[in-house]
Order: structure tokens, then sequence, then C-alpha cells
């Protein structure tokens, strides 16, 4: 998949402040977009392609203030590239296909961007993920921060609730994108993205087989976290503040009362199985066995500080990989380690009964 880097300097950002464990892996195939902004934030002044195999390509952009973008086309059968607002998150917030969250916006640039995204790009937009990476020199003993936006994920806006500050949008993963360039840095972000999807698959038998055995194990998970009396859906993790230059945004579970026995898991299954039947977004949109593989990776009931960062761990592997029967097999594990963990759960709940 391919990432772009972004290098902003004097422009601090609390949100991208953690350095990567890891380098992206080969999957990746990372392409860096590096600016330079001098005197002001709202003009491009210059930028560099720079591609993991060494080469560089010099690009030249005019200076300008405020983006004034026509309006955009919907995506088609026949686009392979498409320019979508994208809204940063800081790496425990890697969103996955047909995982669905909802989003407190209330800063003024991203009720922008949601605004732009209900009028003008048919609620679409990326979702990614952006770390910081080693700082490059300038020369003379100069830096800049260096960031790079990785793990994209197409999201559509399924619904949004005014508040007195900003709004409630609950957001559902399609498909995982490429962000290729990045177009627009004021008042928001936007980027070129393209479909990243699956190789095509060889053992057809083999991924329906182990297809088959993921979804018997996640019924079970399933049933299990109904047995877990008491438990709320909504984690710790679902209440975590995401900043971005400031306390702008924040994620947070929402429940009610036609959906509060209705898991993550259940929710995700469900959209896997029928994916989206939205003809527009067919590139973008993963084949069935994909969907499911991803749908697997949904928080639990009950589920521990350990277990989250696991599943984190999961979503980050999952995002990486293009190998559809391998990703089922990764995902079986981690499932029936999720049952064995609520099955015990349960067990102790009924020897307290």
């Amino acid at each position: 998949m391919a990432a772009s880097m972004l290098k902003e300097s004097g422009l601090p950002s609390p949100l991208l402040h953690r350095t990567p464990t890891s380098a992206p892996q080969s999957a990746l195939n990372p392409v860096h977009l590096a600016f330079s902004c001098q005197t002001s934030p709202h003009h491009l002044d210059c930028c560099k392609l720079y591609c993991r195999s060494g080469a560089i390509r010099q690009l030249e952009a005019k200076k300008r203030s405020r983006c004034k973008c026509s309006k955009t086309s919907l995506l088609t059968n026949e686009a392979t590239t498409v320019e979508l607002p994208c809204l940063p998150f800081n790496p425990s917030e890697v969103f996955t296909p047909s995982a669905s969250k909802t989003l407190h916006l209330y800063e003024a640039r991203f009720l922008a961007l949601l605004d732009e995204v209900l009028g003008k790009y048919n609620n679409l937009f990326a979702h990614i993920i952006v770390e910081r990476v080693v700082g490059h020199s300038l020369g003379l003993g100069q830096e800049i921060n260096s960031f790079a936006a990785t793990y994209g994920c197409l999201a559509q806006v399924e619904s949004v609730r005014q508040l007195e500050v900003g709004a409630l949008v609950t957001i559902r993963g399609i498909g995982r994108v490429s962000i290729v360039e990045i177009t627009q840095v004021e008042p928001f972000l936007k980027g070129k993205a393209s479909p990243f999807q699956d190789d095509i698959p060889e053992d057809i038998k083999g991924i329906s087989s182990m297809t088959k055995k993921l979804k018997q194990i996640l019924a079970d998970v399933q049933q299990l976290q109904i047995k877990l009396k008491g438990s709320n859906f909504c984690t710790d993790a679902g209440h975590e503040l995401l900043e971005f230059e400031g306390h702008h945004l924040s994620m947070l579970c929402q429940t009610s009362s036609s959906d509060s026995l209705q898991t993550p898991l259940e929710k995700a299954l469900q959209w896997a199985e029928k994916g989206d039947q939205d003809s527009s977004l067919k590139l973008f949109v993963p084949r069935r066995e994909e969907r499911i593989s991803f749908a697997a990776l949904q928080p639990v009931a009950g589920a521990s500080a350990r277990e989250l960062h696991k599943l984190l761990q999961e979503r980050l592997l999952a995002m990486e990989s293009t190998d559809t029967l391998q990703r089922l097999k990764n995902v079986s594990l981690f499932a029936e380690e999720s049952r064995a963990s609520i099955a015990a759960k349960v067990a102790i709940q009924s020897l307290q009964l």
C-alpha cells in the first residue's frame, strides 16, 4: 500500500508524536511526499516525491492560498485514482474495512471537511494513519519534522447527529486505499487515493474452507459475548481522545436501545457478507472472503488492555497483507484466543452467581 510522507516545519501536532516501532513492511510500498512551507502554511512552495527504490523526481507546485476545488466526480468503475478529503489519526486508531465507529468532530477545519464530504464527495473520505518518521536534513544542520500517512481506508459516513458543539459522525470502513499524492494541505488534507486489495487468490478451496472455519469460531465468540452479562461493548479504548493540533477529534463509542445487543463483531460481519451495493464503489470494495477476514478484527466484550493491544497489532498486520488465505489463518488464531478468553470470563461469572 502506498504511503505519503508529510514534512512541515514549525507546525507541531500532538497527534503525530509517536515514533513507529518498526518501518512499514514491503507490502506497503511507501511513496513519500514531502512539502516545506514558508511564511504561511496556506502556501505550498515546493514538494518532492521520494520512492523507496531511491528514485527521486522533483515536482513544482504553484503557490496557492486556501484551495478552491471544483466539485469532484463520484467514484466510477473506470476510476483508478480519486481525490478525497483525508482525516488523520494516530496509529492506535487504525481503521479497517467492515469496521464502524463514531467520531465527535468539533474543530472548525474538520467540520468544514464534513460539510465537503457530505456535499461533494458522496459521503466518502480517506481515513489515514499519520506517524512520525526519521527527520530529513535541509542542510546546514537544519531538519524538518517528517510524517508518513499510512494504512488508508475508504470510509463512508452512515449518519450524522448535530450536537451543541460539533457533530457525532458514524462511519463505515469500505476498503483499503493507497494515498499516492497529497493535493491539499489547508484548510484540511486532501489526497489522491487508489484501491488496495489482496492479490487474486490461487487456493480457492483453501480460502473457502478457512472462511467457513472462521465464521464458526466467530459465531461462538458472538454467543459468548451475549452470555457475558452486563457487558459493555464500548471498551475503554472506544473513549480514547484523538488529538490533531490540539483536542480536535475524539472517537466515541455510541450505543442505543436499538443496538445495545448488537456487538461490533456482529455488525461488521453483516456488512462483510453483503458488501456495499453502490456500483460506484465496485473497485474499492474487497472480495467477500477478504471482507470477512477484516470483520473478525473487532473489539469483544470485556477485553483487557493486553487483548486490545493484541487486536491493534493484528489489525496493522492485516492492513499490510495482500494474501487472503494467510490473513484468514492469522485472524482464525486470534479469534480462537478471543473465544477462549471470553469462555473463561463466562465460566467465572457463572461461579459468582
